[in-house]
């Protein structure tokens, strides 16, 4: 399979609170990402304190799994808040995969309200 572009736009947020089980790693927080009603990507925030799980892509549902120190869940929040557009890239071969921005022009600043 080739590599995965789309361009994301919409999400929701999820906190998972409760109980764990001793072997299972759960994520502390969720954001999933949509291109209007396809799901597309789920990204994992979990602790510091524990070896992140590999990267996953779902081929039968089409779905990405991404897996992140819970201290980038701010800095992609505020990406998917504040910019525009947002997309969504999965490189099946290497299993990275990214969120990241649109070309933005050179000192373009932030809007004045």
């Amino acid at each position: 399979m080739s590599q995965i572009n789309r361009e994301i736009n919409q999400y929701w947020v999820h906190f998972q609170s409760g109980k764990t089980e001793r072997n299972k790693i759960y994520p502390r927080a969720i954001i999933k990402c949509y291109h209007d009603d396809d799901f597309l990507v789920q990204l994992n925030f979990y602790s510091e304190k524990r070896t992140l799980p590999v990267n996953y892509h779902d081929e039968k549902f089409g779905l990405v799994y991404l897996r992140y120190p819970i201290s980038m869940y701010a800095n992609i929040l505020d990406i998917l808040r504040n910019e525009k557009p947002i997309y969504f890239s999965y490189s099946p071969k290497t299993n990275l995969g990214f969120i990241r921005t649109g070309k933005e022009p050179v000192g373009e600043g932030e809007e004045a309200l």
